[in-house]
């Protein structure tokens, strides 16, 4: 060790790489459907074999588990992969185009699970209104994403810590309430993403006013608001010139 080497860092424990760009986009996809199953099992597996199974494992339940696992991930997880994954290119065309060809794949992949869930329940399965619904989770995500990019690896702590009280603070603050004070609180409840998507999946399209700006606009219009934010912040600090 030469005299300068500790003067330089050498002496600092060194960082854990990230995982390589391509090893990230292989994983997504094998994550995005083991999280499915994860959330599919109680009604698949556990509620056939138990006399007196909880509400949330019988077999009725199986369409809204697998929407509150999709919408989870959607928001709190699939929007901070690049960040894991080394994150190549940010805010760039190809960087940008592989983000929406990762959500076309998560669509394809969660068909399958989409028509065991409907099929064990003995539902009807209208595909729109969860379609539509999810399409604006996907635009949440990935206006989280850019957000994430332009706005710098501090920022990634925040608006993940955001995502995560989005989609449980709600319910919970609703649950709470009902516990108690014996008060419902129906308008913060369809706040959360995870219930916009429940919602959209059980109950079909939303009536007007506040459920139908929940689960239709509200969520996408925050995602193009928040891509805004991190594109403007990436070209005042200079562009592309600041990655060079």
């Amino acid at each position: 060790m030469g005299p300068g080497d500790a003067a330089d860092g050498g002496s600092a424990a060194p960082e854990p790489a990230p995982l390589a760009p391509g090893r990230g986009w292989v994983l997504l996809p094998v994550a995005w459907c083991v999280w499915l199953l994860v959330w599919l099992v109680p009604s698949l597996l556990l509620a056939p074999h138990l006399e007196s199974p909880r509400f949330w494992m019988t077999r009725d339940t199986a369409p809204a588990a697998v929407a509150a696992a999709a919408a989870l991930f959607l928001v709190a997880a699939w929007p901070f992969w690049p960040a894991l994954a080394g994150g190549a290119e940010p805010l760039r065309g190809r960087w940008l185009a592989l983000s929406a060809l990762e959500g076309i794949v998560l669509a394809a992949l969660a068909a399958p699970f989409v028509l065991v869930a409907w099929s064990v329940a003995g539902r009807a399965l209208d595909v729109w209104p969860p379609a539509a619904v999810g399409l604006g989770l996907g635009v949440l995500g990935l206006g989280l994403r850019v957000a994430v990019a332009g706005l710098g690896p501090r920022a990634a702590r925040w608006l993940m810590l955001a995502a995560m009280l989005a989609c449980a603070l709600p319910p919970a603050l609703a649950y709470a309430g009902g516990e108690t004070m014996g008060i419902a609180f129906p308008r913060l409840l369809e706040a959360s993403p995870v219930v916009a998507l429940v919602r959209a999946a059980l109950e079909g399209w939303p009536p007007l006013g506040w459920p139908e700006i929940a689960r239709l606009w509200l969520w996408p219009g925050v995602g193009v608001t928040l891509a805004a934010a991190g594109w403007l912040e990436w070209r005042r600090r200079g562009g592309p010139a600041a990655e060079a």
